[in-house]
């Protein structure tokens, strides 16, 4: 067991979901001092996310070959990511396998965020401080004070805001997280929030010929998009385990059950409306949930103490928010805090001579414009692709669909979609 929170750390990681593991196992490879805290009293069960995109696999695999390796074993390989719309006509299929001959990893992995998480652990160790839950922030001169529930009282040059969508620590260091198009404060609860419900559950055998088992696929139209997304068993490798995203025009039950869930597939599910196969039929709810996005992006990354010398760095969701079409959101975080970790030792450096010859503030200008500008970038690309993914009547619908299926008849522009949304291009040389 571990033991109390020190008094003094270099960084201060507070938030051990996939950002703060990413830039904690970045730190150590760097032989950074750090601790890393999390609210909870341990791990991260109820996760959202189901999908890896080639650059937070690389990102991890460029601080330890055998962790990437590691997490791929616990996935399914989706080479293809398959639309369909509600006839069942292909709208697009994006062929991960353009992007071969820039990584090693030239697929979409379909795995859940608490099967990263878990493995991401195991190579930090025993070094995770839980149920240490912060209550105030204080500048010490060139340091921050974080003082949490429990009493105790932690003192450091860098923290690392890694706690989520709703993050305390951004509140706490006054920085804004503002609705990218509006430019106004993004709180809960808008009319224009969209809603989810995100599903694990067992399908029956036999499984439909029209839900795929090794592909990621969607089906849009009809209001929401429809998503089915295999998942390993390990309890059994005959089981039918998919992940389901659900999009819903309404506010759903805390925790569908499924005959909430069937209504929806029989509504709008592959074989709804062409006959030529069944509706798949759920025979177990795993784990279920709703959840409300909207875009969010803080109006800085990086905050400096008035005494200098001592910064926040945020990453994740607390740096931004999105929906979850593309499977972005725990790519981003990974990426987001392998940066941070770099920003964090190249300033270290500067500040001992032994930089670049780059100033030690422009290096965290540095990471907030770059990282910010990412995030919006993604958050632009997600907009669009939900707007795909609601469908509905009419002629805009119609015609988007239909331009997208001749954009994709053309094969460079399948490959540029592809390192779009591999988020390669994103990735920032050492």
């Amino acid at each position: 067991m571990i033991g109390p929170l020190p008094s003094s750390t270099e960084v201060c990681i507070v938030g051990a979901g996939p950002s703060g593991l990413a830039c904690a196992l970045s730190l150590a490879a760097r032989q950074i001092p750090f601790v890393i805290v999390d609210a909870l009293a341990e791990g991260h069960n109820d996760s959202r996310a189901v999908l890896m995109q080639a650059s937070s696999l690389e990102a991890l695999a460029a601080i330890n070959p055998q962790l990437s390796a590691d997490i791929v074993a616990t996935g399914i390989q989706s080479t293809v990511l398959q639309t369909i719309d509600l006839q069942e006509r292909p709208v697009f299929r994006l062929r991960m396998t353009d992007i071969a001959a820039y990584t090693k990893y030239p697929f979409c992995l379909l795995t859940p965020q608490h099967k990263v998480e878990e493995q991401m652990r195991q190579y930090i160790g025993n070094k995770i401080h839980w149920n240490k839950r912060l209550v105030d922030l204080k500048e010490d001169g060139s340091k921050y004070e974080l003082q949490f529930e429990s009493g105790e009282v932690l003192t450091a040059r860098y923290i690392v805001a890694a706690d989520g969508s709703k993050s305390h620590l951004r509140s706490l260091a006054n920085i804004r997280f503002l609705n990218p198009y509006t430019n106004m404060e993004s709180s809960p609860g808008s009319s224009s929030d969209l809603s989810f419900v995100v599903a694990d559950v067992l399908l029956s055998s036999p499984l439909p010929a029209n839900i795929p088992r090794d592909t990621l696929q969607m089906m849009v139209g009809g209001g929401g998009v429809v998503l089915t997304a295999p998942m390993l068993d390990t309890t059994s490798r005959s089981s039918n385990l998919f992940r389901l995203y659900l999009g819903v025009p309404d506010t759903p039950p805390r925790n569908p059950d499924a005959a909430y869930l069937q209504t929806i597939l029989d509504a709008r599910g592959p074989g709804s409306h062409l006959k030529t196969h069944s509706v798949p039929q759920i025979a177990r709810v795993l784990h279920s949930s709703r959840f409300r996005t909207r875009p969010a992006l803080a109006d800085r990354y990086v905050q400096r103490a008035k005494g200098g010398g001592a910064y926040i760095l945020l990453v994740g969701d607390a740096a931004h928010k999105h929906g979850p079409a593309g499977g972005q959101g725990m790519n981003m975080g990974i990426c987001d805090g392998v940066s941070a970790a770099q920003a964090i030792d190249e300033h270290r450096n500067a500040a001992l001579g032994e930089g670049k010859g780059r100033d030690a503030v422009e290096i965290m200008d540095g990471y907030s414009t770059r990282r910010r500008a990412v995030a919006r970038e993604v958050i632009d690309m997600v907009e669009g692709m939900t707007e795909l993914e609601k469908g509905g009547a009419g002629w805009i619908p119609y015609l988007r669909v239909t331009a997208l299926w001749m954009m994709f008849k053309m094969p460079f522009v399948n490959g540029m979609l592809a390192w779009k949304l591999s988020g390669l291009g994103h990735a920032k040389k050492p």
